[in-house]
């Protein structure tokens, strides 16, 4: 009976320790890794029907349910590791962000140190200190937080549209893209004092020649904004946009 008693009790344990819904479709006693996509965090109604901006208590509320639900969060730089295994098996997240906003300082960085979380920003370089982006000592401190990982989404390239971006990658002149985010990294060096090992592709447009170069070029993991995009080590890895149409339990879910 007392052995009974104990199994039982032990069942119970690791049925309540087990996340909710919304964690990868993995087969159970290995790691799951969902890797989510945020760009501006706002309160204003102006931006309110963004499809990539949403209110900084979402964020919160977000972050709030993937503790609670036992989610461990992991940067950018480690999803590959996850996938292959390097890591304690868990049900990972990683937490993004594209362009490199103020909000990153004011909204973000606040609620991942509330709750002992941790994201990576990928910043466009061109537009730091432009309009609502970052300034440059904000940025400095976001990295020097400890809970933050910075990562590269161009200097230049993002300034083009969406047509032109993909002109560029279509052309196959690798050499201009993979200078452009080696741009990129040497300035957000100077800023943070830390190397780059990631980068989002500006509009989630990418080549598989171009995701040669830019590994080459030392960026260890590279991301896309598709989220048909399978997590696969050493490939492009695509991520969950975001957005306020649905709660992020339902996002996870689908």
């Amino acid at each position: 009976m007392k052995k009974q008693a104990i199994f039982l009790l032990t069942l119970v344990l690791t049925l309540f320790a087990l996340p909710a819904a919304g964690v990868a479709a993995e087969s159970y006693g290995k790691s799951s890794l969902t890797v989510l996509m945020y760009h501006k965090l706002s309160d204003d109604p102006a931006e309110a029907k963004n499809a990539f901006c949403v209110p900084p208590a979402v964020f919160e509320a977000d972050i709030r349910f993937l503790k609670e639900n036992g989610y461990s969060f992991c940067f950018a730089s480690e999803v590959d590791a996850v996938l292959n295994g390097e890591l304690p098996k868990a049900h990972y997240v990683a937490v993004t962000f594209d362009d490199g906003y103020e909000s990153d300082y004011f909204c973000a960085l606040p609620v991942l140190e509330k709750y002992g979380a941790k994201a990576t920003f990928f910043i466009v370089t061109a537009k730091i200190g432009t309009e609502d982006h970052i300034k440059q000592e904000h940025l400095a401190a976001l990295s020097a937080s400890g809970a933050v990982e910075i990562g590269s989404h161009s200097h230049h390239l993002h300034d083009k549209t969406a047509k032109e971006i993909r002109s560029v990658f279509d052309s196959g002149d690798v050499k201009q893209i993979a200078g452009d985010f080696q741009e990129n990294a040497i300035r957000l060096e100077a800023i943070t004092g830390k190397k780059v090992k990631t980068m989002s592709y500006p509009n989630g447009i990418w080549t598989k020649e171009a995701d040669k170069a830019l590994r080459a070029a030392g960026f260890s993991a590279t991301f896309t904004s598709d989220d048909k995009q399978t997590l696969t080590a050493g490939t492009p890895h695509g991520r969950i946009n975001r957005c306020v149409d649905f709660e992020l339990g339902e996002l996870l879910a689908k």
